[in-house]
């Protein structure tokens, strides 16, 4: 049993979810269910798509545009890098040409016998070792075979140095530019080193001019690609810039030559960040000097470690996503668009359901109030079209059994009422028969009575007192005659009216009964067919009879009365008894015999019946005479 009803429990508490919402949902129309459902579907579809689309064209876009960042950050280094190259090969060349110049110089005077060789290389060393190229950069000579000619450490002359893979290059180019990864003995580090060499052919020199490239930097002139850099533009206002490691702006198209990090005013943390990360992607807030707020924006950056710059390429992100919010509006309008539509359509697609059924309810309920006529428009062969067919076979097939059921009701009626009109002409030739032919007899023999009565009592006979008992009950018999003769057929109907036959019915019963009777009735009333004021006397005549013996009642009130609205006639018998069981048992078919009687004569028969008393009421449209 705890099993069962812990199961029933379970199963009313879910069909109660959401209550609410089923029961909204089961009472809106079928258009808007159509529309709801349709939307919905919709919604959800375009929400999906548009989440697709703009999901995708976003990572797209963000791609592209990082891509784009990335390869302007790499043309910038490459664009400075290059300038570099530019800057320290043209120095380092024009230093070897100019030494160059000055050994043929040389040269010429020992050809000419001026000067001797060895002095000659001599005073060549010393010009050469008098040199210095940057901080630390230098210059020596290396003979064809590796080794060490000039040198300003001294105890490397002569020495060979073809092991380096450097040397051995220039051995083989002999003249030209070239890069390596150079440590000295007392450094942790190899650092980047540029080198630029030139062919002293008479002696097989070969003059190196080199030095480390991070000290070339004062070498560089930024105005060679400074207005090339601030030139790229993305987006509308995205811009490329340079800062070096001090935080100082070597190229920015707003704060030129401004120190971030001496700047209060300016944020600095994400320069710092892109200084300890050296290369990648940063997204930060941005508010230049002179713009209205902060706005978000994306950098592609990296790092030239022989200069310690950021290079970096950035675009602002409102303006990288506004082709999303062009995107975005588009999709709006798109669905506006489509759900204006699917509106219509499914409106329309609704209406050519929903009206096929308003005109079936309004043809059912004029089938309900009985106009079994009605049918319906059959144009499509869908299943609305069927639903009208059926409904059309039905409503004839419901005509033709109404048209069947009224022939037989009316038969029926017909009958009824003409074995009510036998039975009526045989109780008013039964009740004329009591009263023409029976009754006088009995007044005869009461008459004969009387005399027999008076001859024995003048002759002193015992048995004049028994003839006199005869003469009391042959009178009390022809009174009853009479009663039965008047409810058989009643006298003052036929000859006085509805209303006095009712008066003569409340007279009988007072008389018998000692119960107050009070007759209520309105003028003209009884202008009733004679069959029909029958079966009224006879159900008012009924119900006062009933009333009498079983209310134990001291008042009856007949009221007979017409409604000026409707024009229907009113007969109530009321009186202020117990009651009475308005279902009969079985015992007596009084009620019965009323009902049908007012069912013969197409009248509304009720019973209000209750403690305080009983009302029949039978009401009707009068019939003419």
């Amino acid at each position: 049993m705890t099993r069962r009803k812990t199961r029933h429990v379970t199963k009313e508490t879910k069909q109660g979810n959401f209550p609410g919402i089923r029961l909204f949902l089961s009472s809106l129309q079928i258009r808007y269910k159509f529309l709801l459902s349709f939307a919905l579907i919709f919604f959800l579809s375009m929400l999906l798509c548009n989440l697709f689309i703009y999901v995708y064209v976003r990572h797209n876009i963000e791609d592209r545009i990082e891509s784009e960042l990335t390869n302007t950050t790499a043309m910038i280094y490459n664009l400075v890098n290059t300038s570099m190259n530019v800057a320290i090969k043209n120095h380092l060349r024009a230093v070897a040409e100019k030494n160059l110049d000055i050994l043929t110089a040389l040269y010429r005077k020992v050809s000419a016998g001026a000067l001797s060789r060895e002095d000659a290389r001599k005073r060549a060393a010393e010009v050469i070792l008098s040199q210095t190229i940057g901080a630390s950069g230098y210059l020596y000579c290396l003979d064809s075979n590796g080794g060490v000619a000039v040198h300003p450490r001294a105890e490397l002359i002569g020495t060979n140095v073809a092991e380096h893979a450097f040397v051995r290059q220039m051995m083989e180019k002999k003249q030209g530019y070239l890069e390596y990864e150079w440590k000295n003995p007392d450094e942790e580090n190899l650092r980047a080193k540029a080198l630029y060499m030139a062919h002293f052919e008479p002696w097989g020199w070969i003059i190196a001019v080199s030095a480390y490239r991070s000290e070339f930097i004062r070498l560089v002139n930024v105005r060679d690609f400074r207005q090339s850099i601030l030139s790229l533009k993305f987006g509308q206002s995205g811009y490329a810039f340079v800062f070096d490691r001090e935080g100082r702006a070597i190229i920015h198209p707003v704060l030129q030559d401004v120190n971030i990090f001496q700047t209060p005013e300016l944020p600095d943390q994400y320069l710092k960040d892109m200084m300890e990360r050296k290369k990648g992607r940063s997204v930060y807030y941005w508010k230049n000097p002179g713009e209205s707020r902060a706005r978000k924006k994306l950098v592609m950056f990296n790092y030239i470690p022989e200069y310690q710059w950021i290079v970096a390429s950035s675009s602002y992100l409102d303006e990288l996503y506004q082709p999303l919010k062009t995107i975005r509006n588009v999709f709006i309008g798109i669905s506006l668009l489509f759900f204006s539509i699917m509106l219509a359509v499914t409106f329309g697609i609704s209406r050519t359901i929903t009206t096929p059924l308003r005109q079936l309810m309004t043809r059912f309920s004029a089938a309900m109030a009985g106009d079994y006529s009605a049918r319906m428009e059959s144009r499509s062969g869908d299943e609305v079209g069927q639903l009208a067919r059926y409904f059309n076979r039905f409503m004839d097939q419901l005509e033709a059994t109404r048209q069947a059921l009224e022939r037989d009701i009316t038969r029926s009626k017909i009958l009824e009422k003409q074995v009510m009109q036998a039975g009526e002409r045989e109780r008013m030739n039964i009740g004329q028969a009591l009263h023409d032919d029976l009754c006088p007899h009995l007044i005869g023999i009461a008459g004969l009575t009387a005399v027999i009565r008076k001859d024995l009592k003048s002759r002193q006979d015992p048995a004049a007192d028994l003839a006199g008992k005869m003469g009391e009950l042959m009178e009390d018999a022809v009174e009853k005659t009479r009663q039965l003769a008047r409810g058989l057929c009643p006298v003052h109907l036929v000859s006085h009216g509805f209303q006095s036959a009712l008066e003569e019915i409340a007279d009988q019963f007072a008389y018998y009964s000692g119960i107050r009777f009070e007759c209520r009735m309105d003028e003209g009333v009884d202008i009733l067919e004679e069959s029909c004021a029958i079966h009224l006397y006879h159900i008012a005549r009924e119900a006062v009879n009933n009333a009498v013996k079983h209310a134990k009642c001291d008042r009856i009130n007949i009221d007979l009365s017409r409604d000026a609205a409707d024009g229907q006639i009113h007969l109530k018998v009321t009186d202020n008894g117990t009651g009475i069981d308005p279902e009969p048992s079985g015992r007596g078919i009084g009620l019965q015999i009323m009902a049908y009687r007012a069912k013969i004569i197409d009248a509304q028969f009720n019973i209000d019946t209750g403690p305080k008393g009983t009302q029949i009421h039978v009401s009707m449209l009068p019939v003419e005479k």
